[in-house]
């Protein structure tokens, strides 16, 4: 919005004529976009993995995603507290003593393909729009909040009472993903990866990220719109991520990273942050 509050409109960063709808904090845009959005589909790249194709709702996910965890062992989930060695990127963070939750989760690669890839998972639902990505976020978080707050304390990593785990995820930037990294430390997205990826998923992120590698977008954007470079790809991970929001030692503030205050809307127009 202006400044005044009012909505703007302004001008898609693929050149067309087509007019977006800016929302959100004043120094923010998250653009909605006023027509609908390309298919969801997948290239040649993506075989052997029709489960992606279901179509059902996110709910059935998130009743799948709990069964599979209530069923997890407590040594198939790592836990720990962030900052874990101490050290902060964020100056502000360090001040304010912030700390925060976060679980890894081993599941069936095949049910964190769905979560992550299918067109009925996380990112999908974000492709919809912001707000929906965020509010699904919220309900997958929420589901399985007293499972997490369970097996954290029974982790010898915890250090927190359980009322701190709970508020933590009740926060609205706590959030779910993959494991970027399996287990036996191999990197399965590469922030920064210059390398464009065409044949994996192919949507409104795909004609973004080639547009970029064309050079249509000026270099003052190139750094937060490279974010769809890794947006169009569809890795599978391992485990499942799960970080509550950082909490300030005092008074238990929610605070938000500058990088992530825009995250959903970041998550709807690239596919990745």
């Amino acid at each position: 919005m202006s400044q005044d509050g009012q909505k703007e409109a302004y001008r898609d960063p693929l050149g067309s004529d087509r007019f977006m709808a800016s929302y959100g904090h004043a120094s923010i845009k998250c653009p909605i976009p006023m027509t609908n959005r390309k298919p969801w589909i997948y290239g040649s790249a993506v075989i052997g993995r029709d489960y992606l194709q279901q179509d059902s709702p996110f709910a059935a996910l998130v009743k799948e995603m709990e069964e599979a965890l209530s069923q997890a062992e407590q040594s198939a989930v790592s836990f720990r507290i962030d900052p874990d060695d101490g050290k902060y990127e964020d100056p502000l963070l360090k001040r304010l003593k912030g700390q925060r939750p976060a679980w890894r989760i081993f599941m069936a690669p095949t049910l964190l393909d769905t979560f992550f890839n299918g067109r009925m998972g996380i990112r999908a639902q974000y492709y919809k729009s912001p707000y929906e990505g965020a509010r699904m976020n919220q309900i997958l978080i929420s589901t399985l909040r007293d499972r997490l707050v369970e097996l954290a304390l029974g982790s010898k990593n915890c250090s927190l009472p359980g009322d701190w785990l709970v508020r933590s995820l009740s926060m609205a930037s706590a959030k779910a993903w993959i494991s970027e990294t399996t287990a036996d430390g191999q990197k399965i997205i590469r922030a920064g990866d210059s390398q464009l990826v065409e044949d994996e998923l192919q949507n409104d992120w795909l004609d973004l990220a080639r547009s970029l590698k064309g050079g249509s977008i000026g270099n003052e954007d190139y750094n937060r719109y490279s974010a769809a470079l890794q947006g169009v790809q569809c890795p599978i991970a391992d485990q499942l991520l799960i970080q509550g929001a950082w909490l300030t030692l005092e008074d238990l503030y929610e605070y938000v990273t500058p990088d992530k205050r825009d995250r959903d809307c970041q998550l709807f127009m690239f596919g990745y942050t």
